[in-house]
This record gives C-alpha cells, sequence and structure tokens, in this order.
C-alpha cells in the first residue's frame, strides 16, 4: 500500500486535522445534541470527519452507543479506520444510502459544502437529524434552499440569544433550530426537533 500524505486527504480534511483547537464546534455540538435530551436515541448515523476519535468520544457522553459512520473521501477512511472499535460501522458510502428512518436515531450530517448542492440529502432526512453547510453562501439562501426543497412554508421564526445565539424556525410540518459559527469557515446548522 502506498504511503499516505496529509497532500493526498481533502483540503477541508487537512484544514480539520491539523487544527487543534475546536472549542467553538463543540460547543454548538454541545447546545445541538442537548435539543435531542428526551428523545430516548442511543445510535448515530453521520459523517464523523477525520477526528473520528474525538467525535465518538463525544457522541458517547452524550449517552450515544451505536454508531453507523459514512465517509466517501477513502483517504479520510483510512485515518479513520486506525481509530475505530467495535460499536463503530465504518462505510466507504455516499450518507444518502443510509437508512433514514431508523428508530431511535440521531442523524448527524456535517456535509461542509453549501447547502445549493444538497439538495436531494436535504430531502431524504425527516425527521431528529443535525444538518450542516458551509457559509459559503448567505444563511438566507441556504434557508430557502433547505424549506424550498422540503416543501414547507415558515409560519413564524424566533431569534433566541440564549443558552447561545440561534433562531428557532416553525413550519407547517415542524420544528427547527438553527445557527451559525464560524469553524475554518463560516457554518450553518439546522436541526430538526419536531
Amino acid at each position: 500500500m502506498e504511503d499516505l500524505k496529509s497532500g493526498d486527504m481533502t483540503t477541508y480534511a487537512q484544514t480539520l486535522a491539523a487544527q487543534p483547537d475546536r472549542r467553538r464546534k463543540k460547543e454548538v455540538r454541545d447546545f445541538l445534541f442537548s435539543l435531542f435530551a428526551g428523545f430516548e436515541l442511543n445510535r448515530i448515523v453521520g459523517l464523523a470527519g477525520p477526528h473520528i476519535e474525538d467525535y465518538i468520544e463525544f457522541c458517547k457522553s452524550k449517552g450515544y452507543t451505536e454508531f453507523e459512520i459514512y465517509e466517501m473521501d477513502k483517504l479520510t477512511a483510512l485515518h479513520q479506520l486506525v481509530h475505530l472499535n467495535d460499536s463503530v460501522q465504518l462505510k466507504l458510502k455516499n450518507i444518502l444510502e443510509a437508512n433514514p428512518d431508523q428508530p431511535g436515531t440521531l442523524y448527524d450530517l456535517d456535509y461542509c459544502v453549501t447547502g445549493r448542492y444538497m439538495k436531494e440529502h436535504m430531502m431524504r432526512f425527516k425527521s431528529n437529524f443535525i444538518m450542516t453547510f458551509s457559509g459559503r453562501v448567505s444563511l438566507k439562501e441556504t434557508m430557502d434552499t433547505f424549506f424550498d426543497v422540503r416543501q414547507e412554508k415558515v409560519v413564524d421564526m424566533v431569534e433566541n440569544k440564549r443558552p447561545m445565539r440561534h433562531n428557532t424556525y416553525f413550519t407547517n410540518k415542524g420544528v427547527y433550530v438553527q445557527l451559525s459559527y464560524r469553524d475554518t469557515s463560516p457554518m450553518f446548522c439546522i436541526a430538526k426537533i419536531a
């Protein structure tokens, strides 16, 4: 097998792997996961990224015991394999192949690309999810695309300042929490909570 060099990994994965301070992302993840605390979920289906060991440890601290992780970048997947244990299934596939209706499951979908190109993903997952998109396009465009694709009409939106700044969207089909933060670049998160 060829030696893997950092230049072989995707640019985003390289940046994350090299960045030791991920406190803001952890604060955001803590808040978003707290929204699902009473849902009796024990399984994660998601995208863990290059720091899979930190991700799994965090999820276990929140009570999750089973993990189905998807990765399409082969070099990132090889990096992840080094840090796996028996509770993690790693699938070198598109997350669209995941069953979107598994009971007891939180879908943690950290795409790191703009919502502009993720319409199929926005439609596929119906409940118990957190979707993270790059903020390289405006929040308005991202939210408009999200609700248009899902064929939902926003009935009301409430701005909240605590415990961190976020918006709650009420639609004709559910309730969503959206927040923005800066990681290696601006990011938008949307969580379907009801």
